[in-house]
This record gives C-alpha cells, structure tokens and sequence, in this order.
C-alpha cells in the first residue's frame, strides 16, 4: 500500500494505492490519525484501491468517530462500485459522503 497525501488549502488528501487489508490497515491508520485535528478537512481518495477488508473498515470507522469528536470532515473519492457497495451495506455512506472528483470534495467542503 503506497500512501501519498497532499493539503489544498486547509484541506488535507490522502491517496490510498494497493489493498486495504490487515496487511496495510495499521500503515493507513498511522498516517491518517495523524492528520486528524481539530476542525480537519480529510479527503480520501481511493479511487486506486481495489480493495477494502474489515480491518480496512475498522479504520475508517475510528477516523470518523475521531473527526466527529472534533468537528472534522471526511469524504471519500473515487470508490470503485464494488467498494461503494460495501460502504453502502455496512453503513460508511451515512458517515463519508463519496464525490467522483477530489475537485468536487474540495469544492463540497469549502461549500462553493
């Protein structure tokens, strides 16, 4: 799992590339965490990661308990429709709202 991140603006995006598994879940969720503060702005693009397990799961959902807390925001870009289906049946899309673009995220974020 390669893990590149970039900040627009205030707006922090973090680009998952390979398998979010048990193998990557506690890597993602080092980086991650640490970008989580008070008022963040998280886009995550996983629009180049095929795969998303439990583990991988177990992580967004403690990203999104973490910025609920602090009155951050999380947004996913480019799921795949195997992977939207996943956050469909499990809950994830009433927690992360899901863009197509990181363009779209930002825009929705800054409410533009």
């Amino acid at each position: 799992m390669d893990i590149n991140t970039s900040v627009v603006g205030n707006i922090v995006v973090i680009s998952l590339d390979g398998n979010f598994d048990g193998q990557t879940a506690e890597h993602v969720q080092e980086q991650l965490m640490s970008y989580i503060t008070p008022n963040s702005s998280i886009v995550i693009d996983m629009s180049k990661c095929p795969y998303v397990s439990s583990a991988g799961l177990r992580v967004l959902l403690m990203a999104a308990k973490q910025l609920s807390k602090i009155n951050g925001t999380g947004v996913f870009v480019g799921l795949s429709e195997e992977i939207r289906d996943v956050m469909e049946m499990t809950g994830f899309s009433n927690i992360f709202e899901s863009f197509n673009s990181i363009n779209d995220a930002i825009k929705a974020i800054r409410k533009e």
